[in-house]
């Protein structure tokens, strides 16, 4: 049975439960809680399996006492290279994940949203699966290199928008949706394909060159 992974990181994130963002784990999957995403953990009643991080930002004053002291944790120095949810996927690609779950991460800091945006492109090359949600906006990552690959979005969220992330995405296509798309070229300088709207039940996109996001947002 293949493993997934829910990494807790910063930000604020607009749900009330992981099945509020359409997010239902099993008894097997791994939970990390990257830094002060362990408070969002909690306010959702999930137990982290991890705690990471350098600590800077978890306000211990909202914390029971000992309420730490059974998990697992993973301290690192605050001067480091890696950002804590770097180091979380690292850890859950260790141990065998294959789909990940970023939760927060979106919104607040702009290098913070952009630094755990890219790290999508980065689980997707090391052969995961991957998605980010902070409840308003859902961001996944599609890779293709020359053979076709296809994903389906339920419909759900107000708008759909694809992004280059690559310096050009080819063979780019798009049905369920206002404004379909069929093979079509998008750069990452000129971005024309925002702000689309799912009209079915899903929306079926597919690319068969470069490194596409996917973002779906509330409003």
């Amino acid at each position: 049975m293949s493993m997934d992974c829910y990494i807790f990181t910063g930000g604020s994130v607009f749900a009330d439960s992981l099945s509020d963002l359409s997010l239902t784990p099993k008894d097997n999957d791994l939970v990390i809680a990257a830094d002060s995403g362990y408070l969002t953990a909690r306010r959702f009643g999930i137990i982290p399996d991890i705690l990471l991080g350098d600590l800077d930002s978890l306000d211990k004053s909202a914390l029971s006492p000992h309420e730490l002291d059974t998990l697992e944790k993973i301290i690192v120095p605050a001067i480091k290279d890696d950002t804590d949810t770097q180091l979380a996927v690292d850890t859950a690609l260790e141990r065998g994940a294959e789909n990940i779950y970023i939760i927060g991460g979106l919104g607040g800091r702009l290098d913070h949203t952009l630094s755990s945006v890219f790290l999508l492109e980065y689980i997707v090359d090391r052969g995961a699966c991957c998605m980010m949600t902070d409840g308003r906006n859902t961001v996944r990552v599609l890779s293709a290199d020359g053979e076709c690959r296809s994903i389906t979005v339920k419909r759900g969220y107000k708008y759909l928008s694809l992004v280059s992330l690559s310096d050009a995405c080819l063979g780019v296509s798009v049905s369920g949706v206002f404004y379909p798309l069929d093979g079509v070229r998008l750069t990452r300088k000129y971005s024309y394909a925002v702000s689309n709207e799912i009209t079915a039940d899903f929306a079926e996109i597919s690319l068969c060159d470069g490194v596409m996001l996917i973002i779906e947002s509330r409003d």
